[in-house]
Formats: C-alpha cells, sequence, structure tokens
C-alpha cells in the first residue's frame, strides 16, 4: 500500500480529514502528509496494522514529493531571478538601433531598414507589405544571392500610406526567410506574465529572444550624450576646457 492508495481510501473512510490546499512551499506537503498519516493510522484495522516498512516507505515519497517541490519552487525563483536582470541588462540598451524578428511594421515618413538571409539565389525578391484593409504593396529587390540581404522601405518613393502593415519576403525560388527590422529600443518592462517585453520605434512590442543583433547609438544620439548639459556630465569631461 503506498501513499495514493491511502489517500484514495482516506478521501471515501475519513471524511473528517479536510483536504489540504496545494502550496509553494515543501512546508505545505510534509502537513498534508503528516494529517493523511495520522488519519489513516486511526482509521487502520485493528486486526490488521500497519507494518514499519510501509510506514518508511511513505515517509521516503514524503520526502522525493517534497524535494521536487522544492526543486520547482528554486526554479520559478531562479527564473524570475533572471527576468529581472535581462530587464536591467537590457534597459542600459534603451535608445540604441537594434534589430529583431518581426512580421508587422508602422509606416509614417522615416525609411524603414532591414534585412534578411536566403539560403539559396534567386532571380527576383521582393517585401510585401500588406495594410489592415489586406491591400498588398510590393517593394521589388530583383536578384539576389544566398546570404545576407539588406533592404530599405521609403513609404514616399513607394508611395506607401502611413499605418500598420504585415510584412513578409518572397522569392521565385519558393523561399519565404524571416524578416527582420531595424528600430530604436524605447523601452523594456516587464509583462503580467513575467516575460520581457521591449518596445521598439515602428514595431511596437516585441520579446527579448526577437533581438538578432544591438546596432549601437546613431551618431547624433552620441553627438546628443557628449553635448549633454555639464550637471549629467563625469567629472572628467565637467571640467575640460
Amino acid at each position: 500500500m503506498d501513499i495514493r492508495n491511502n489517500v484514495n481510501n482516506l478521501t471515501g473512510t475519513a471524511g473528517s480529514v479536510a483536504t489540504p490546499t496545494a502550496g509553494n512551499g515543501g512546508g505545505d506537503v510534509s502537513a498534508m502528509f503528516t494529517r493523511l498519516l495520522v488519519a489513516q493510522v486511526k482509521n487502520q484495522d485493528p486486526l490488521a496494522p500497519m507494518e514499519a516498512n510501509q510506514f518508511v516507505t511513505q515517509f521516503a515519497q514524503m520526502s522525493q514529493v517534497e524535494a521536487m517541490q522544492t526543486l520547482a519552487n528554486l526554479g520559478a525563483a531562479n527564473a524570475r531571478t533572471q527576468e529581472s536582470m535581462l530587464v536591467v541588462t537590457l534597459g542600459s540598451q534603451v535608445g540604441s538601433q537594434v534589430r529583431v524578428r518581426s512580421e508587422k511594421v508602422e509606416l509614417g515618413d522615416a525609411v524603414v531598414e532591414g534585412g534578411f538571409r536566403l539560403e539559396s539565389s534567386a532571380s527576383e525578391v521582393g517585401v510585401i507589405l500588406t495594410d489592415r484593409s489586406g491591400t498588398e504593396y510590393r517593394v521589388s529587390l530583383g536578384a539576389k544571392q544566398a546570404g545576407d540581404v539588406g533592404f530599405k522601405i521609403d513609404p514616399a518613393e513607394h508611395g506607401l500610406p502611413p499605418g500598420n502593415y504585415m510584412l513578409r519576403v518572397v522569392a521565385d525560388s519558393g523561399e519565404k526567410p524571416p524578416v527582420e527590422l531595424d528600430g530604436n529600443l524605447q523601452s523594456v518592462r516587464l509583462g503580467t506574465d513575467g516575460r520581457v517585453i521591449l518596445t521598439i520605434a515602428g514595431i511596437g512590442d516585441a520579446a527579448a529572444t526577437d533581438i538578432t543583433r544591438f546596432l549601437g547609438r546613431s551618431n547624433q544620439q552620441r553627438m546628443s550624450s557628449e553635448t549633454a548639459s555639464p550637471q549629467s556630465l563625469p567629472i572628467s569631461k565637467r571640467f575640460q576646457s
């Protein structure tokens, strides 16, 4: 007889034993086991009492359950710590240009840059943008060799109205590579589910795992930081002539 059978028996014969609520710690498992064991001893057959080896087996099972619960709690705590550290790390990159995998883009007046990788050469490659009404716009890139391919989308040049678009890359070879877009990292936050969410200009919200590379800050951004007010500069720069 193991602890699972005892639990089933107790639910039918010991109505006075309350069903414990599952908790987050190993202590809840231990308390539940103790209550079940006490109830089992009280309700055992006096003519056929439990043997000592049965108690030992059930204690061993309890220890295994507690160990697994402890490991699960430690794993969850480590995951939360890593997510928090990731927010801090990515927070230092706010203002930088990043490249992320994305199937959507928000067009305005600015030129959008991106790229993708072809596994084989193609004589005709294009970027297809679809607006909310379902209208498709094609930006032809011509023939491309296998490897990394960059592109630019100029809304004015291609007659693309401002708005949100879905985009994909198509090639006459049949290949449909994932698209990567460049954008400015505007903010980093934790979502309600504990996951890190990035807000990227021209793209919107993206997961941290969507980042494929950091492109650094533009020359204009670096110049702005260098010409900041003296109060925000290090002492070594503040007193330079």
